[in-house]
């Protein structure tokens, strides 16, 4: 652009000197030498004025004609050479053009004129635009190459790397060898390999650790369990124990009386109705001993339960009838209050008879301590609820009058060996075993009471659902 500006007030400059020096410059405003001056200049228009007489070529220059015209003024008026660019479509910028206005000074016999042309700029542009399409092409091939290498040196340097990584960590095996092996270990990738080479053998050696206390842990249930059946045995042995001692003194005044009726059997003289009278005596009272051996023996024995259910008011009328047995305990009043319509609670008789004996037995000790047997009371319950999202239960509850429980004592009452009796006369394990066997049975065992005013043993159990 600097070029066509210099060329154009060189030539301008040029046919101006001459025309100064001209004796008579009117040839110089013929059409031809300005048709020759326009194409020399290949410009679109021409303009010669002297004396504010204009000529032109062609006689209509366009919407770049008052420019020109502008510019021609301003030389004559200034005397200085001068140019400007000018845009004849500035409303459209993809669709300019652009040209250069030139006009110099020139000067004829005193009278100040001035020469100017309107030169296209397009061949400029087309040159620029031209350089600027190859220097994009240039940058797009470059780029379109550099991303390229790029995109390959990414997928060796990060993606292949990764891609080895998983798959090795798909296949990798429980074993003793180092899957990842690094390819170079100076890269990051390297130093990653040997990072999960560490992470998978503190994994391994968790694992084996984690195994082991898995199989710790088996072997300590294990010994539990059969911990748990040794105690849960030998609390049943000593409840049996306690029964055969109570029992021992009912079965011995029986055979004391058989044995008086059989001496006076042995006597002569005795009439048919005296020796019939005595034989019956006898009789009832060997039924009496067979009936206290048998609830003793179904007591002992271990019951055999597939359906895993048990009727709870005949079991606990079976035990009041033991008890009841007992000539010493004759003066202790036994209440049945057995209001529950379902009383099929899902668990095995065995368990229950423990654990209702325990807790009946615990309550006869309790009102010996604190009342003679004649003004003791144990009072056995039963209703049905519902608890744990409406399912339904039927809770027992066995209340006593007895001594009652101390606060101190509260906290320990579930623990295996305590016991508020002498030494001798219990384990200690009875509350604690009944505890396990009610929780087994997905059931709930508590206990409330106050120090004097007697106890209360709540016992929850889910009722048999019939599938």
């Amino acid at each position: 652009m600097h070029r066509e500006r210099e060329k154009a007030i060189s030539i301008l400059s040029t046919v101006a000197n001459i025309v100064q020096e001209m004796p008579d410059p009117k040839e110089i405003f013929s059409q031809d030498v300005l048709a020759r001056l326009q194409n020399d200049l290949s410009a679109s228009c021409v303009m010669l004025s002297t004396n504010n007489i204009f000529t032109r070529i062609p006689e209509k220059c366009g919407p770049e004609d008052s420019s020109l015209q502008e510019k021609v003024k301003q030389v004559i008026d200034t005397g200085v050479s001068s140019t400007k660019i000018i845009d004849a479509s500035p409303h459209l910028p993809f669709f300019s053009r652009k040209y250069l206005v030139t006009a110099v000074p020139l000067r004829q016999n005193g009278v100040q004129g001035s020469i100017g042309a309107v030169i296209s700029l397009q061949s400029v542009y087309d040159q620029v635009n031209q350089g600027r399409n190859i220097a994009y092409i240039y940058l797009l091939v470059n780029t379109i190459i550099l991303t390229t290498i790029g995109l390959f040196r990414f997928i060796h340097v990060v993606v292949r790397p990764i891609e080895h990584l998983v798959t090795l960590t798909d296949a990798y095996q429980n074993d003793k060898d180092s899957p990842f092996l690094p390819d170079q270990e100076g890269n990051e990738f390297g130093q990653l390999s040997i990072s999960l080479n560490r992470m998978l053998h503190r994994i391994d050696d968790d694992r084996q650790k984690l195994r082991e206390t898995v199989d710790s842990l088996e072997n300590a249930n294990q010994q539990l369990r059969a911990t748990q059946q040794k105690m849960v045995q030998t609390e049943k042995m000593a409840a049996i124990g306690r029964l055969a001692a109570g029992l021992a003194h009912e079965i011995g005044n029986p055979i004391g009386i058989v044995q008086g009726y059989l001496e006076l059997l042995g006597q002569s003289g005795l009439s048919k109705d005296e020796q019939q009278q005595f034989s019956s005596r006898s009789m009832q009272e060997l039924e009496r001993i067979n009936r206290l051996i048998h609830q003793l023996l179904n007591f002992a024995r271990t019951r055999s339960d597939d359906s895993r259910s048990t009727e709870i008011h005949p079991l606990l009328q079976e035990l009041i009838d033991m008890l009841q047995a007992q000539r010493k305990l004759a003066g202790l009043e036994f209440q049945l209050h057995l209001d529950a319509e379902c009383d099929q609670a899902a668990g095995d008789s065995e368990s229950l008879h423990q654990v209702f004996l325990n807790c009946l037995l615990n309550a006869i000790d309790a009102i010996k301590e604190y009342n003679a047997p004649h003004k003791g009371k144990i009072c056995l319950t039963t209703v049905n609820t519902t608890h744990d999202e409406g399912k339904p239960f039927i809770q027992i509850t066995i209340e006593d009058n007895g001594i009652g429980i101390k606060d101190t004592d509260k906290d320990s009452l579930f623990d295996p060996f305590f016991t508020t009796k002498e030494p001798g006369k219990g384990t200690g394990l009875g509350l604690s075993v009944s505890y396990a066997l009610i929780e087994g049975l997905g059931g709930q065992m508590q206990i409330k009471g106050k120090e004097g005013q007697g106890a209360k043993v709540f016992i929850l159990l889910p009722l048999w659902a019939k599938s």
